[in-house]
């Protein structure tokens, strides 16, 4: 196998976008909750849904590459232990559900709402409003993904002060 010392510039591209993306829509995710779900903000909430959309796609792209390179990536990191192994492995995996999952319930949560044939020409939906029950599952999806950020940066950081090796240089430009 033919390991390279670093990701694909794709990778760190999407990468960072994706990690960028992430905080921009965080940001605009909580300042949502002080507007009505109404046609006067529609457009807040469009740059959500887009945003989050966007994610979805670049996370899609990312796998595709990584299982097209999957032979020239960088080779995995040294383990401490089988437990070590099994939670870097875990979180990677998490995250990308995580981050395909979030948008997939966020674009539902608009889809049922009928907002999408207004931005399609049709009237705003009177009566439009967001399931709770999905609202509660697009929030628990979006805290776990945050939650999984932060595991995975603690990871790298300890990494770095366990082995004095860095394995960002891996995903840095």
């Amino acid at each position: 196998m033919m390991y390279s010392k670093k990701y694909p510039k794709s990778l760190i591209f999407i990468h960072w976008l994706t990690f960028i993306l992430l905080l921009v829509i965080y940001y605009i995710g909580l300042t949502l909750e002080a507007y009505e779900f109404n046609e006067a903000n529609m457009n807040r909430y469009r740059l959500h849904a887009l945003l989050g959309v966007s994610v979805l796609i670049l996370t899609l792209i990312r796998i595709f590459i990584r299982r097209k390179n999957f032979e020239s990536l960088p080779p995995p990191i040294n383990y401490y232990s089988n437990l070590h192994k099994l939670l870097v492995i875990s979180v990677h995996y998490l995250l990308y559900i995580f981050l395909i999952f979030a948008p997939l319930i966020g674009f539902i949560m608009v889809y049922q709402t009928g907002a999408l044939s207004y931005d399609l020409g049709g009237p705003f939906p009177t009566n439009a409003e967001f399931d709770h029950f999905l609202a509660e599952i697009h929030e628990f999806s979006v805290f776990t993904l945050l939650a999984l950020i932060v595991i995975h940066i603690t990871g790298v950081i300890i990494y770095k002060l366990k082995t004095d090796k860095s394995i960002l240089d891996r995903m840095l430009p």
